[in-house]
């Protein structure tokens, strides 16, 4: 597909956020900027950091939710509050929001094969995958039938997890593992190798973007890191995401693709050749 010479601009914002800017409209995919330390998963309520949430994110006008666990959901509330923005996601998603007083005009419940058109951006929801955690025994499971905020981190459950395919001035953008052919892929980088042949096969992106990898324990006052890779073998049991293999094995399996490892919250256009980005 022909890329048009109308910019569209990327923002990792650290985990699975996402933004981006196009004709003067901001779409944003799973803000999240506070992140609570790994003593709160044992049931301490928690809050959004609210200037820090209005300080990373000064604008957004349309909001997709992939799942609704804590470190996708937990501060969309205060993006909507700020921006009067709208958000789209799963009946767990669209509870949340309406126990933490978002108006109903501001949620959208959908599921896979929704179809939205959102000023500038067309979006198709697919099926996502998220991979297993320790935890999902607590998070993977209805809703308590009440929720009071300020809610617990273990409150946030996944009943759906969604991708979405969008399509912003002729560039082709997927987030999560559907297969459509798209411009650009922005995926998981904890996964075996063999997960991503076929993938790339697929979808054919000139361009690949990382993200989900660092760890949201870790507060935004300190350097990055990568977070532990789930265990594919015996020995060593655990590793952390090495980025440089990531990117190593993504260019050998599809040389036409480029791979930009981005620096959180550094706005990046889409539209200029993926060889900018080599490096």
């Amino acid at each position: 597909m022909e890329v048009s010479k109308n910019p569209v601009t990327f923002r990792w914002l650290g985990v699975g956020g996402v933004e981006l800017s196009a004709g003067g409209q901001v779409l944003v995919v799973d803000p999240f900027f506070t992140r609570s330390p790994f003593s709160a998963l044992w049931g301490r309520r928690v809050t959004p950091n609210r200037s820090l949430v209005a300080d990373r994110l000064p604008r957004a006008d349309f909001v997709l939710v992939t799942h609704a666990h804590y470190d996708h959901l937990m501060d969309v509330p205060e993006v909507l509050r700020n921006h009067g923005a709208v958000a789209y996601g799963s009946p767990n998603t669209c509870r949340i929001l309406a126990a933490e007083g978002i108006p109903a005009g501001q949620i959208h419940e959908i599921g896979a094969g929704a179809q939205l058109e959102l000023g500038a951006f067309k979006i198709e929801a697919g099926r996502g995958v998220h991979g297993p955690t320790p935890l999902d025994v607590i998070i993977n499971r209805p809703l308590a039938a009440r929720l009071e905020p300020p809610l617990r981190l273990w409150d946030y459950r996944m009943d759906t997890c969604l991708s979405f395919f969008i399509q912003v001035n002729g560039l082709r953008v997927q987030c999560g593992g559907q297969l459509n052919p798209a411009d650009v892929l922005l995926i998981n980088p904890n996964k075996a190798p063999e997960h991503y042949r076929p993938l790339l096969q697929a979808v054919q992106p000139r361009l690949v973007i990382p993200i989900h990898w660092d760890d949201f324990f870790s507060p935004l006052t300190c350097p990055l890191r990568p977070m532990l890779a789930p265990p594919r073998r015996a020995w060593p049991p655990i590793s952390i995401i090495d980025l440089a293999q990531f990117k190593r094995t993504i260019e050998e399996m599809s040389p036409p693709a480029t791979v930009l490892l981005p620096e959180i919250f550094q706005t990046y256009d889409l539209t200029s050749p993926a060889n900018k980005f080599a490096g």
